[in-house]
């Protein structure tokens, strides 16, 4: 499965324009890395904690499939 990175620009999400669009495999694992970089926010509510463990883990597969 491909994975893309898209960059928007605008005053809000639904006025924004695409701007550029990539599937390139060392810009997408350096993304993920740099996201990965991030520490891990404590979240107090249990749901919004799994999600961001979710996020996390998903970030981490895209970094290595995108590494390969």
């Amino acid at each position: 499965m491909t994975t893309f990175l898209v960059l928007y620009r605008g005053d809000s999400v639904g006025a924004s324009k695409l701007i550029a669009l990539t599937a390139e495999p060392s810009l997408v694992a350096d993304f993920a890395a740099r996201m990965l970089q991030k520490p891990e926010e404590r979240e107090p509510d249990a749901v919004l904690q799994e999600l961001e463990r979710g996020r996390r883990r998903a970030l981490q597969l895209v970094k290595s499939e995108a590494s390969d």
